[in-house]
């Protein structure tokens, strides 16, 4: 019965779901109501008070390991496991509401926890808030009750009997975490779940992802024996739409873990797995709409058709009191929001011209995408085309997280103010606000905010963006003393439990991030006095250094950082972003001294790889490995920085330490095309054509930008492994892919050269097409029907076009072909002023009387009794009449001219 309270806590399930006949201790069902009632802090002092006396301190040196002590002597020695881990979890989710969802809550831990009669609670604070500092990454200094996520840490590493990372050098292996569905329990897998929780939270405090912390997190939530452990010793009678919510939890999670540590390209295969596990409906498609209020004519847009399956509860009807006000636009142009017609109401021609344009690989529904993508009204699932796309019915809260974690992987996949991702974002936002029936103050709060983040890159609605973003930093209730946007006095406005209902499935956004959000957004539009008192008021110097290096006030942010610096002289951060703007590397080594920031060594390296002039240095790439080496020594899931060690390893010839950087960025992430495509050069360089050939097989599959040179190379190495298929179907797509560019051009001709010659080596046999192999259909359908669209001047291809024609047995296609080379060769403008393009004109002639000489007399395309070229000989003495008035005048005393002359007398 505990394993089910703890899957209940994990669930965050309705209080009601609780009830008093379970088996087990009274004291931890009612332990387990008072968490999912949002009364965390009461467990944590009663569970406090339960342990004995507080921790006598006299200074803040060693803290973490006092605390240490203090857990594994007062709280596992006294405490069952159960409520041990009852007391992390309330410890986590009390730090969480005063930091994330709000509003704080009344507990003072420090004197719960410290006897500290001596020391002030800000000086243990920021003992506390350095001992979360990660690789020279300082924690946020005004972390509200630190002490209550270090404890949490501490005692879930107890509990898992995980070695400490408060005390394992960041230069160490990272203990990973392994979770066996057949050998670990389920109370330890829901121990090891919370920690991750913990970790993440952990992680939400830092700049950015680094240490030990987002290995360990990753290890956890990598493996879905963490959710069959959960499961497997649940009671019989449990339903399975309970452990179906387990697992649609796991897979989110991971989603978010992937997002949080930076390994946003493993989003995908987890969240086309909770898609099918909540059998949730969605597509992407287009839909004609009105947006403004003088619009007559109703014009193309994206919507988002979704629609949830029955077993997931929607959320209760008493959520709507606390949301947070959604504003209007009040725009005398914009309607509120778009007004759509009806699904497929496009006329039907319209349909049809469309669908011609498009190509077979973009047709249909492609479901193993981020966004599901229906191109035409057929491709919309059945259950989706009925739904009326202004009223669409409310989702279960699990599938507007699905669609709020999509929005967060394309934002970190894609380029930055693209206007169709754009586009993409706002429909996804749209589908989430605008549904009917009640939302979840978690997932509404921060659909809002996403929608703002939108809106203010866009003049009419950046006041509105403004606007909502401002209510939403106020609506938390956390340390803000004065409020412009007025706030409802309800105090059941402020119910904690709404908030941290759904608050682990979501990327963790601390209120300091949403403050230091929109100062952003104020110094965007040029409010800097408004963002700077925001960033004095949160106490972020870098932050505000860099928003002021960034508007070119770079004197501004180096007295700023100057200040940071001479008051704690231990930020490892502000000396690295100093040396940034002053570009002086005794700034980043002293970063690197003082914290191992791996930023500082990142920046070393590209200084050493490009010196600025003024330096007097020259590129040194022994130094700059040196420094990428150790960087990626102290963190080794940055992809940016293996991708720039791979760069360098090839740029100065080192091909066995560019195999293994690139190696490490096709692991990190296995879609990256040039990755796996520097990797291959690597192996060139080798002599390793097999292995080399392999990633860019794997280069050219995930090539979405279309990169030439990927395929170029691809094609290099089939011809030296004469892989004769892929050296086809490479050339076929470079065609493809540089014919509006390049025409012509984009033929490699010696290759095509070579595949003509392999093809009419075979026997064709007249009126048996179908038994050619795929090679000889695709080789005769690439020469014969895609090149001629190409060509406009090359004889050379005319030519070969020919000799295929000629092996079907198609002798007047064949002669076509050599009238066409003639004609190409002949319009050349240079014939009357270079003699070298007057003698290839010359050759073209005699190839071409040669072609009527040769096929002329063959039985033509209309069978028995038909020539290809009755009066070959009259066009033969045309052509050659033609040339030679031409070159009149001026070449008729060269070699070309006598040619001609013998040619005429020879018919």
């Amino acid at each position: 019965m505990d394993v089910l309270l703890h899957a209940h806590l994990l669930l965050t399930s309705d209080v009601n779901e609780i009830s008093g006949d379970y088996n087990t201790d009274a004291e931890n069902i009612e332990f387990t109501k008072l968490l999912l009632s949002g009364k965390s802090y009461l467990v944590v002092n009663r569970l406090l008070d339960t342990v004995g006396p507080a921790l006598d301190v006299n200074n803040t040196e060693n803290l973490i390991d006092k605390l240490s002590e203090y857990v594994s002597e007062n709280i596992i020695r006294k405490l069952d496991g159960n409520k041990a881990l009852i007391l992390a979890i309330a410890l986590l989710q009390t730090f969480i509401q005063n930091n994330y969802t709000g509003p704080l809550a009344p507990i003072e831990i420090n004197k719960l926890v410290l006897n500290n009669a001596i020391l002030e609670n800000s000086d243990v604070n920021l003992a506390l808030v350095n001992s979360l500092t990660v690789l020279g990454q300082a924690c946020y200094e005004l972390t509200d009750s630190p002490i209550l996520l270090v404890l949490s840490l501490i005692l879930l590493e107890a509990i898992t009997n995980q070695p400490s990372l408060f005390k394992t050098d960041q230069n160490e292996e990272a203990p990973i975490v392994t979770i066996n569905r057949e050998i670990t329990s389920s109370m330890l897998a829901i121990a090891h779940w919370w920690r991750a929780r913990a970790l993440m939270a952990h992680l939400s405090l830092l700049p950015e992802p680094s240490g030990l912390q987002p290995i360990v997190a990753s290890s956890i939530l990598s493996s879905i024996d963490l959710a069959h452990s959960v499961v497997k010793e649940l009671p019989e009678f449990v339903e399975e739409s309970l452990k179906k919510k387990i697992y649609t939890i796991y897979y989110l999670e991971n989603v978010k873990c992937s997002l949080v540590i930076q390994t946003e390209h493993l989003c995908l295969p987890s969240l086309i797995k909770v898609m099918k596990l909540t059998d949730f409906k969605f597509v992407l498609t287009g839909a004609r709409a009105k947006r403004t209020k003088f619009q007559e004519k109703a014009h193309s847009g994206l919507i988002i058709l979704a629609q949830s399956s029955s077993f997931l509860e929607m959320t209760n009807t008493e959520a709507d009191k606390s949301n947070p006000s959604s504003f209007e636009l009040n725009s005398d142009i914009l309607l509120e929001k778009p007004i759509f017609e009806s699904i497929g109401s496009e006329p039907l021609d319209e349909q049809i011209v469309k669908k011609q344009k498009l190509d077979d690989e973009e047709q249909g529904l492609e479901e193993d995408k981020i966004l599901p993508v229906a191109i035409r009204q057929e491709n919309i699932p059945v259950e989706l085309q009925a739904l009326d796309p202004n009223d669409q019915p409310a989702l279960s809260d699990y599938d507007n997280i699905q669609l709020l974690l999509r929005l967060y992987t394309i934002r970190q996949t894609s380029p930055a103010k693209d206007p169709l991702v754009e586009e993409e974002l706002s429909a996804i936002i749209s589908r989430i606000i605008y549904q009917s029936g009640n939302k979840n103050w978690s997932i509404f709060s921060r659909s809002l905010w996403e929608r703002s983040i939108i809106e203010t890159t866009k003049a009419k609605t950046i006041e509105r963006g403004l606007l909502q973003m401002q209510s939403l930093v106020e609506e938390l209730g956390i340390q803000i003393t004065t409020r412009l946007i007025p706030q409802n006095a309800d105090e059941e406005s402020q119910q904690p439990t709404l908030r941290l209902k759904f608050i682990h499935q979501l990327p963790y956004m601390p209120r300091w991030e949403l403050d230091s959000t929109l100062a952003e957004k104020f110094m965007s539009v040029g409010i800097l006095k408004s963002a700077v008192e925001i960033y004095e008021r949160l106490q972020m110097s870098c932050e505000a250094a860099l928003c002021y290096a960034a508007v070119g006030d770079e004197k501004k942010a180096e007295e700023i950082l100057l200040q940071r610096v001479e008051k704690n002289p231990n930020d490892a951060r502000a000396y690295s972003i100093l040396g940034d703007i002053r570009q002086d590397p005794t700034l980043w080594e002293k970063s690197w001294e003082i914290g191992k920031y791996v930023n500082a060594k990142n920046s070393l390296a590209k200084y050493y790889y490009n010196p600025p002039s003024s330096s007097g240095l020259q590129r040194d790439y022994v130094t700059a490995l040196k420094h990428l080496n150790d960087s990626l020594r102290q963190y080794t899931l940055n992809f940016e920085t293996w991708y720039f060690y791979g760069c360098l390893g090839l740029e100065c010839g080192k091909m066995d330490l560019a195999a293994e950087a690139f190696s490490r960025c096709v692991s990190l992430d296995d879609t990256h095309a040039m990755a796996w495509s520097n990797l291959s050069a690597s192996y060139i360089e080798q002599g390793k054509l097999k292995e080399a050939f392999s990633c860019l097989k794997r280069a050219t599959s995930c090539d979405s930008q279309k990169n030439w040179r990927i395929w170029e190379n691809f094609l290099i190495v089939a011809v030296k492994l004469n892989e004769w298929d892929d050296v086809l179907f490479a050339c076929r797509h470079l065609v493809s892919m540089n014919r509006d560019k390049n025409g012509e051009k984009s033929i490699d001709l010696p290759v095509v050269e070579k595949l003509v010659d392999l093809l009419i080596s075979t026997d064709y046999i007249v009126g048996e097409e179908q038994k050619l192999t795929h090679f000889q259909r695709s080789c005769v359908d690439f020469i014969c029907n895609i090149l001629p669209t190409v060509i406009t001047t090359s004889a050379r291809c005319w030519r070969l076009v020919a000799r295929v024609e000629l092996w079907r047995k198609r002798p007047w296609a064949a002669l076509d072909c050599h009238e066409k080379a003639y004609r190409a060769a002949s319009h050349n403008s240079d014939i009357e002023i270079d003699e070298n393009v007057w003698n290839d004109t010359v050759v073209a002639c005699e190839d071409l009387v040669a072609a009527y000489e040769s096929l002329g007399e063959m039985e033509g395309r209309h069978g028995s009794g038909s020539l290809v070229c009755k009066d070959w000989k009259y066009k033969a003495r045309a052509a050659i009449k033609a040339l030679m008035s031409k070159g009149k005048n001026r070449w008729d005393d060269s070699d070309g001219w006598e040619k001609l002359l013998e040619l005429r007398n020879s018919i």
